[in-house]
């Protein structure tokens, strides 16, 4: 079967690789559609040898394990990036997403493939939705948790920070949440992302490279900041935050120095605000999540910018690299 490496400067490879066997409790999945993930930027501008890579993905159920029974053959499913145990304390006390003895599959998925491997324990099954929406369930799940550990409330001001795939989905769910009005910050640059964001209803796009956010938003309220962009910016969030704001982040720095950010200890104890960091491993809310594409709460198909066959990984790579204007969710389908 054909499979994508993938190594730093953004070079891929297409090599003829065995079909995975299986482990008693995993599921051949035949897949249909894999999102490229901000980590998959990371990792073709830093993996230093090729490896497999792709964690956004739908397919199709080919053969199961002898221990699998909750899929069969010909079963449609959406693959978690990880997911909890259900057997440790903190599961069985309500909060699976503290689990600490949860399988990260992320680490070893080859979405960018024709078949993979995965344990059975991670696959939803769906139907009333295509393949490339159920690929983006998975960046959906990791924006969903970012909104509810932000707790939006009926009128609250939320800023959103950043205008990646999360980040619009975002703007999305706080709209839905009953947000009073949703501000993005977002690079002139990215057109098609600030289009998108208006249509998912932002109220004000502010273009943090022609403003300075914290002059642009001085005096407004924002009572809830989501902050999906590089950590250095959260001194921007603290800067204009109103008082008892609540900061929700997920972004991930690149690099040991990057991972440092100074912030104003003062203003966050006079202001009282509370930073909470969102972090969807193991992975939640899928069920929900395809609910609501399927019921049209939320349309992720726009999202889906470029298309690319798998033996065209290294032009999907470099397109959402190189067309900063219109690229927004980078897909590979196949069948």
């Amino acid at each position: 079967m054909k499979q994508a490496f993938l190594k730093a400067p953004w070079l891929v490879e297409i090599r003829d690789v065995e079909v995975p066997r299986l482990q008693e409790d995993e599921a051949l999945i035949d897949v249909r559609a894999c999102g490229v993930c901000g980590s998959d930027v990371n990792s073709a501008q830093n993996a230093p040898e090729f490896k497999p890579f792709g964690h956004e993905f739908s397919g199709v159920v080919e053969a199961v394990g002898p221990a699998v029974k909750n899929v069969k053959p010909g079963d449609k499913v959406a693959v978690e990036s990880s997911s909890f145990c259900g057997k440790c304390a903190m599961c069985r006390n309500g909060h699976p997403e503290l689990c600490r003895d949860k399988y990260v599959f992320s680490a070893r998925y080859n979405g960018f493939s024709e078949k993979v491997a995965a344990k059975a324990g991670a696959l939803v099954k769906f139907d009333g939705i295509g393949f490339e929406e159920a690929a983006v369930v998975e960046p959906m799940g990791v924006a969903l948790d970012m909104v509810e550990t932000a707790d939006i409330r009926l009128n609250d001001r939320v800023v959103v920070y950043g205008a990646g795939p999360i980040a619009l989905i975002a703007v999305r769910l706080s709209r839905l949440k009953g947000a009073g009005k949703i501000t993005v910050l977002a690079h002139s640059h990215s057109k098609a992302r600030i289009s998108l964001a208006e249509k998912y209803g932002a109220d004000r796009i502010v273009l943090t490279d022609e403003t300075d956010p914290c002059e642009a938003l001085k005096g407004e309220q924002a009572d809830r900041i989501l902050v999906t962009t590089p950590p250095a910016t959260l001194r921007d969030a603290v800067a204009f935050a109103s008082f008892g704001a609540v900061i929700s982040m997920i972004g991930i720095a690149k690099t040991r120095e990057e991972s440092l950010c100074a912030l104003d200890i003062n203003q966050m104890h006079f202001k009282r605000l509370q930073l909470r960091y969102s972090f969807a491993s193991p992975a939640l809310f899928f069920p929900q999540c395809i609910d609501m594409i399927k019921n049209g709460l939320v349309d992720v198909k726009p999202l889906i910018s470029h298309r690319f066959p798998l033996e065209e990984m290294e032009k999907a790579m470099l397109t959402l690299r190189d067309d900063k204007a219109g690229a927004v969710k980078v897909m590979m389908v196949r069948g």
